[in-house]
């Protein structure tokens, strides 16, 4: 190791605690940036950051999903949470169109495009849909719909997915949403796209004391992982308020795949007749 490397080393824990530090003081100033300021960033840190964009949007063979069992039981248990869910409403498991929004290295889809007639992911970067396409492709998993949008303009998934879907996923996105309020336009797009009885299975992140759990509103790049985070009954009142069924809930605090934790899965059923 050269001694610019071994400097490096030395210094890396006192510039992430300065890095803290500085986040932690902007947020409790009230700092704060744009909304349409955060969805360029967002869109420039997923179009641009190509070196780890495989191990955020868990890529087969990247970061904790090199263990190729971990990539294998993301999907998997999300899969087995779904049908935990749609039992106890009596919901049927194959469906005609599942649609994922932020379908990342396909560690989902392989697990879910079974179920479906035609499995959409919708991505903001074509890196991501080249991946789950090629990983379905792999697997002999040919009902793969691509669907390419920005970040500043989610509803254009309205107009480019060809129909109505049964099942809407989002799993391991709303924390990396730019802020709350995006979540609830998602809610909204979700709800247009779900035929009438359709389910949505939304992971988010939940807040509790600290700071760091709490929505930033600043620093894009800085704060990924963890930008959007919601009060559990916040989100729940919210979902009712947008037309669904709030129908289940369960708290992960520390995922066993990868580590993480204060997740909250819930599940969303869109009315059979309008409300």
């Amino acid at each position: 190791m050269s001694r610019a490397e071994r400097f490096k080393d030395a210094v890396r824990p006192t510039y992430l605690k300065l890095r803290q530090l500085a986040a932690c003081a902007q947020y409790h100033l009230g700092i704060r940036e744009s909304e349409e300021k955060i969805e360029r960033d967002a869109q420039k840190f997923w179009e641009s950051d190509s070196r780890h964009l495989p191990q955020l949007a868990h890529w087969r063979g990247a970061g904790v999903f090199t263990d190729d069992s971990r990539w294998l039981a993301w999907g998997a248990g999300h899969l087995d949470l779904y049908r935990d869910f749609a039992r106890m409403l009596d919901a049927p498991l194959s469906v005609h169109r599942i649609v994922e929004w932020g379908a990342g290295g396909g560690a989902n889809a392989i697990h879910f495009a079974p179920l479906a007639q035609e499995y959409v992911g919708v991505e903001i970067t074509r890196a991501n849909l080249d991946e789950c396409n090629r990983m379905l492709g792999e697997a002999g998993i040919d009902n793969f719909m691509p669907v390419l949008i920005r970040t500043d303009a989610p509803e254009e998934a309205l107009r480019l997915v060809h129909g109505p879907c049964e099942v809407f996923l989002c799993l391991g996105v709303f924390q990396a949403l730019p802020t709350p309020e995006y979540g609830y336009r998602l809610l909204d797009i979700a709800r247009k796209l779900l035929a009438p009885g359709g389910l949505a299975m939304i992971q988010i992140k939940y807040i509790k004391q600290s700071w760091a759990t709490k929505p930033k509103r600043f620093g894009y790049k800085r704060n990924y992982p963890i930008l959007t985070s919601y009060a559990l009954d916040e989100f729940w009142v919210s979902a009712q308020r947008k037309g669904f069924e709030p129908k289940c809930l369960t708290l992960v605090p520390r995922h066993p795949v990868n580590g993480d934790g204060d997740y909250a899965y819930v599940l969303l059923r869109k009315p059979s007749t309008p409300g």
